[in-house]
């Protein structure tokens, strides 16, 4: 019972703290630490913060990494402060794959072995790798899209192309572990001929638009519905006319 009650305190009355409130609030105990670390109170922190007519802005450049407050659609360049990425790297090889509640998916240029989870207001990260050495992440050809569940688990998916096979992977962050998926049948999914974008979420589907790089007509859509997770491929077309003559 004191546990719940902390838990709603927590949710109800810590949650409509800034941040750097927040972060600091975690030292007190390690009960504060494990509740304002908890996934729902992340999710119902960032939607308090997302309400607020004051928001954040991450900017990269090639030498710097500043965040800035958005207020009423206008960014304030003197609220600007520096934060350093905490893996050892050149900005300029940083890529953003995707993002959710604040949280972002990045890989570094060059490193296959860097799939990384990094939460830019702690500055905490993760490295997603499971220890296989061998070409985990491929820039070119594989694609990943980030989601939370109806559990408030936050997940990865990764889909890899290798050998001629696709591979879909998902990570957990309650478990950290990855597990293995079944594809799709049929098709040459796996063909070097499409490229593969990061997943977009709508409506609890991740979509990968695959465009043939010489053939358009053969262009497709990969959907992966996050709660049954299973796969369906989706044609493209080929022209929409929005507007009558």
């Amino acid at each position: 019972m004191e546990r719940l009650a902390f838990e709603m305190f927590a949710n109800e009355i810590l949650s409509r703290l800034p941040t750097k409130y927040v972060a600091r609030l975690r030292c007190v105990s390690k009960q504060w630490c494990y509740e304002l670390s908890s996934h729902l109170f992340a999710i119902i922190h960032y939607r308090r913060m997302a309400n607020n007519p004051c928001r954040k802005v991450i900017k990269f450049t090639n030498s710097s990494i500043g965040i800035h407050n958005l207020i009423r659609g206008k960014l304030d360049i003197s609220s600007g402060k520096s934060i350093s990425f905490p893996v050892d790297t050149h900005l300029s090889n940083l890529i953003i794959l995707a993002s959710n509640y604040g949280i972002l998916l990045m890989c570094i240029q060059w490193r296959p072995n860097e799939l990384i989870l990094w939460n830019p207001t702690t500055n905490k990260f993760l490295n997603l790798c499971d220890k296989k050495p061998n070409n985990f992440f491929d820039l070119r050809e594989d694609a990943v899209g980030i989601y939370m569940d109806s559990s408030n688990d936050l997940k990865i998916l990764l889909l890899q192309r290798r050998n001629d096979a696709v591979i879909p992977r998902v990570y957990s962050r309650n478990t950290r572990e990855w597990k293995t998926l079944t594809f799709l049948k049929g098709a040459d999914y796996a063909s070097t001929l499409y490229w593969w974008s990061s997943g977009t979420l709508c409506n609890n589907i991740l979509y990968f638009p695959s465009p043939h790089y010489w053939t358009p007509a053969k262009s497709y859509t990969i959907a992966f519905d996050v709660e049954s997770e299973t796969f369906s491929k989706v044609s493209i077309p080929q022209s929409t006319d929005l507007f009558d003559p």
